[in-house]
Formats: structure tokens, sequence, C-alpha cells
């Protein structure tokens, strides 16, 4: 969710409302396609499974059995939470209405003491807080506060925000007479109490986040924050975790969180992301592996995970504001999140994956309904992540075509209206507007923008990459940006050893790969040489940027194994070939495929 930042991140004032930004650019279908077909559809489906029924049976309005789907509680929160920040893009009678019938439901289904978990109902109501590594109690009590805070800031009513206090309360009291001795298995309450701080003022929800962050995380080494060396174990729980510590120190200034959390960002840029930003290479615990431990087909990369990362490196950039947090979140946003749903925005991927044999389809259900409604709320509340404020500045951390109007502390009011094709195309305009008094622009400029014009109307020059580009603007003005969007060849790091001697494609922000439904070889037995790309736009999977280009496929003439005559020379059997390459977002979204990005590099071969 979009949190406020505390007393001691260096961008302090509240972030710009997602309703002062208005997104008419390419993430505008991906945001009507969430508003008109995946929250409804979504909504059917909890009918259909029994999500909401849950709700119905445990206030003792219908008659039947709770559908025991660990966790599922929270799946009903986070959608009601994207349909409150959507409601704050645009305001819907009948979905609001929606929103305040089951806000009703909950209500009523909330015990006296302010307990509320449907799982945990019935010959269930024994097995309370009995397991909290496994049992996600806790953890459904925070997305029911990320929920109830969305609803306040959008409609600035307080009755579900009141169901919430009386869970945290309840919980508190757990806590203060010690028959609770320790923390969720799946850190995301911890976030959830700062944000519930900074929204009431009651410090002892900061005191609670604190208790939990000093108690040992058995999913995540069995060690407690502040003992942790690395990022490791589930990658959602770590994420969630990192969240939450951050909301902390952003509270308490307490220098040692700070430390830690820059210490496990370093290892995680260190080789623990894949070039698409996902994260988590296991399928085993759904974990980080060791350093440089990347496998491709057997990538993990849950949706949620790339989520929650995002989540993160929005709260470390309100820390200190650098754009290498950006950079990343781009990266994840553009690939791994946006892959995760079809197209249609009918169908998800839990996983994620960076090659695949055909098999790997997306589906409208999971019995784990997580990623879904995860999805939609960050899809939902993304307007709010395109800037931020502090005194007479604002920081333009993504690009796409938009019409903003941001208050600043002082009241001033600016307007910036940015016209581009960005990502396809690295040319952006930003016309502003506002009062006859400095107001300074942080233009984020790519780390993958090697050559950067920024003309402010008055001087041209060139930016560096990686940093954000300071301007000084008076009243009305038109800026030019002149980003270097073109296809570039990436190698990984030697460590990793599903990627040795082998490439990858992006153009911009966007990782490219080779789907077989547009090649007529076996993609998995291919190469290529580095080369000029044919950057082509096509008006296929809703538009895009294809890539072509000439490589190298193999005739399927050798034994698996054989003797090395001349290891110098090349002993395979290859024919020129001509590739087409596609976004990683849009891969499998016409039929069952073949997918691959990594693909040996090769400096020649010659027709054998």
């Amino acid at each position: 969710m979009i949190i406020h930042p505390g007393k001691h991140t260096k961008l302090k004032s509240f972030p710009v409302p997602i309703k002062s930004v208005k997104i008419t650019g390419f993430f505008s279908r991906y945001l009507e396609n969430n508003r008109k077909i995946s929250i409804p559809l979504l909504y059917r489906l909890f009918e259909k499974y029994g999500t909401i029924d849950n709700f119905r049976v445990a206030a003792g309005l219908k008659k039947g059995e709770i559908t025991r789907r660990l966790a599922t509680d929270s799946d009903l929160y986070k959608w009601m939470e994207a349909v409150s920040w959507d409601l704050h893009s645009d305001y819907n009678e009948s979905r609001a209405t929606l929103l305040e019938n089951l806000i009703k439901l909950i209500s009523r289904t909330q015990e006296s003491s302010g307990y509320i978990d449907t799982f945990y109902t019935g010959s269930f109501k024994k097995l309370r807080f009995t397991d909290l590594d496994n049992g996600h109690e806790l953890y459904c009590g925070g997305h029911l506060i990320q929920s109830a805070i969305a609803h306040y800031r959008t409609t600035g009513k307080s009755h579900f925000l009141d169901i919430a206090i009386k869970w945290a309360n309840f919980i508190l009291k757990k806590y203060e007479a010690k028959q609770i001795l320790k923390n969720d298995g799946h850190p995301e309450v911890e976030m959830a109490l700062v944000e519930l701080y900074r929204t009431t003022g009651n410090e002892k929800y900061l005191y609670l986040a604190e208790q939990m962050l000093t108690m040992p995380y058995v999913h995540l080494g069995n060690k407690n924050f502040l003992q942790m060396k690395e990022v490791n174990g589930h990658a959602v729980r770590m994420m969630y975790l990192c969240c939450g510590a951050s909301d902390y120190y952003g509270e308490s200034g307490d220098i040692k969180y700070f430390k830690k959390l820059k210490l496990l960002y370093d290892d995680l840029c260190a080789g623990k992301y894949y070039i698409t930003g996902g994260i988590g290479s296991r399928y085993q615990g759904e974990s980080f592996g060791l350093k440089y431990e990347l496998p491709n087909l057997r990538a993990y990369c849950e949706t949620c995970a790339s989520i929650a990362l995002m989540m993160w490196l929005y709260r470390m950039f309100l820390l200190e504001p650098e754009s290498h947090y950006f950079d990343l979140f781009e990266t994840a946003l553009y690939n791994s999140f946006l892959a995760s749903v079809s197209l249609n925005g009918k169908k998800y991927f839990y996983v994620n994956p960076l090659s695949s044999t055909g098999t790997h389809q997306r589906q409208f259900w999971y019995r784990t309904t997580c990623c879904p409604p995860n999805f939609q709320r960050f899809m939902a509340s993304l307007p709010g992540y395109f800037y931020a404020v502090n005194n007479n500045s604002i920081w333009v951390n993504l690009y796409d075509e938009n019409q903003a109007i941001i208050e600043l502390p002082s009241g001033d009011k600016i307007s910036l209206d940015i016209k581009t094709k960005y990502p396809w195309n690295g040319n952006v305009f930003i016309n502003t507007s506002s009062p006859k008094r400095p107001i300074y622009l942080y233009l984020r400029i790519p780390s993958w923008s090697h050559k950067t014009i920024v003309n402010d109307g008055r001087v041209t020059i060139f930016s560096k990459s990686g940093c954000y580009h300071r301007l000084k603007i008076i009243g009305s003005t038109m800026i030019q940006l002149k980003f270097d969007i073109s296809s570039k060849f990436y190698v990984s790091h030697p460590s990793v050893e599903s990627n040795r001697s082998c490439i990858a494609i992006k153009r911009g922000p966007i990782v490219y790969c080779f789907e077989d439904i547009d090649n007529k070889f076996n993609i998995f037995d291919f190469s290529v040489p580095q080369q000029n790309l044919i950057e082509k736009f096509e008006e296929i999977l809703g538009g895009i940027f294809a890539l072509y280009g000439n490589g190298y496929a193999g005739e399927n003439r050798l034994p698996l194994y054989q003797v090395c005559q001349d290891c110098s020379q090349k002993q395979f059997f290859y024919k020129n070939v001509r590739f087409k390459m596609i976004p990683y977002f849009a891969w499998a979204n016409r039929r069952q495929s073949k997918m691959i990005i990594w693909v040996p590099y090769t400096r020649e071969h010659k027709d054998e």
C-alpha cells in the first residue's frame, strides 16, 4: 500500500494522492483492465469458491462449512484495498456500495473481543494462536489494517478503520498479557501496525511492531531482524519483513535498523535478483537461494515477491531518495510484475520463470489466491508511486503519459502534463505550471540510459545515468528528456551458472524473450552473435516493439556427449536463422508456447 513517510524519512511530506495523477499512457490499459475486468472477475470467483461465504457462515448469516483455505481472509482484504485505491482514481457508486456491504459483513463477523479470522471459527476455534509459525492469523490481521486504512484515506469514513483498530487492540492486549510470546511466521502485520500508528497516533502500535521485530522469524533462519546477515528464506516474507523494519526505522530513527536494511539491500543486489526484477529462486520454501543461484527454467519468482520487493524499494527511497531504488523498482514493474497477468486481465501467473518448455500457463484461480488480489491492489495504487514531494521539491520517479496536480507543503499547487510514448520511445515532454517562486524537479535518469539529453527550455545538457537530475523551474516551463532507449546486450556475473556464455537483451526498461510461436526453430538450441537488432513496432499483443536479428539454430545431429578432438574448434552443426523477440511481459498470451530469455552468445559460426 502507499504509506505515509515517517519522522526520520528524508522525504517528509505525504505521498502524492492517487487521485492527483491521471495516467493516460502505457499503464492506462492496465489500470482500465484492472478496474473493469480483473477486480469484478475476482469478486465473482470469491463468491464461487466460498471466500465471502466464509464470513457469512462465521457471522451466522448462512449455514454451511467454512472453506478451510489458510489465509483466505487476507485475499478478500487485499481485494477490498484494491477497490478502495481504485475508487480514489475513479469513483463508482456501485463499487462503493459493494465495498460498504462487505464492511458491514466483516463487522458482523468480528467477535466482541475484536478477534476475526474465519478459518479459526467453529471447531477450529480452539486452535487460535497455537501455530503462529504457520497459521497466518496476524498476517490476515495486517491485511485487514491495510485495507481499512486505504478505505479511510479514500472515503474519510472511519467505520472500517474502527474494525481494524478493534482487532489491533485485541492483539495488543494479548501481547501485553504475554498470552502471545512470538510473532507471526509470515511477516506483514509489522508494517500495518506502523501505518496504523501513523494514522491514529497511538504509539502502542509502534511499540508492538518493534516487539515483533525483536523476536525470531522461524521461516527466515529463526533469527530476529537485527540478527539477519543476508536476505534468505521465503522471499515474500523476507520482503514484507524489510518493509516493516523500514517503516519502524522511519518512525524510530534507530540507526541499527537502517544499517541492517542497507546490508540486506546490498546482499540482494549483489547476487539474488533476476534481470526481470523477480526474486526467490527456489521452489523449495518459495525462497531465496545462495548468492548467484538464479536458475531460469526453475525460477520461482512469485508474483507477490515482485510486489513485496517494489513495496520495500519505495520505502528505501523514502529513507534516502536515490535513483537506484526506483531503477530496480522499474525493472520489476515492467517485467516480472506485468508478466504475471494476462493482457486481457483475466489470468495470472503465481510463478514467473525466465524460460519455459511450454507447460507454464496463467490461470483464473489458485487455491492459494494471494497473487491476483495483490496484483490488483498494487496496480490500483500505481499512480501514487510516480511522484514524491519534499518541501518545494518534486521527485519524478516513473515515466508515463499523465497529468498531475501536486500540492506542496507550502500550499502551492504545481501542474505537470507529461507527453510520452515511454517505454517504447525515450522522448519525454514535461509541461509545468507553478507559482512565481522557485520549484525544484528531481528527474530520475535510469541507469540503462547511457546518453540522456535534458533541455529545460534554456540550455541543453547531457546528464549522467543513474541519478536524479535537479532542475530549478519558475512559472510555466517546457522540459524535454531524451532517454537512450535502444536494444542492448546484457551478460550476467560468471558465477551465475545458468547464464554462463549467455546473453539477454533489454530495450530501455523492458526485458525481451524468444517465444517459439514467433520462431521456426528450437529456441533451446540456439545462439546469437552480438549485432545491431532491427526494432519494429507491431500492432500485436496490444502494440509492442518487436526485435529482429540473425542467429544460429542447431541441427540436432549430435550425441549427448562426444570426445573433443580439438576443443578450440566448434564441433556443432548450425544453420543461419532469422529470429524475433517480444517483451517478456507479453509472453504466453497467444497460445501455449516455449519461452527463453538467456541464450548462448557466439562470435562466429559457419553453416555446416
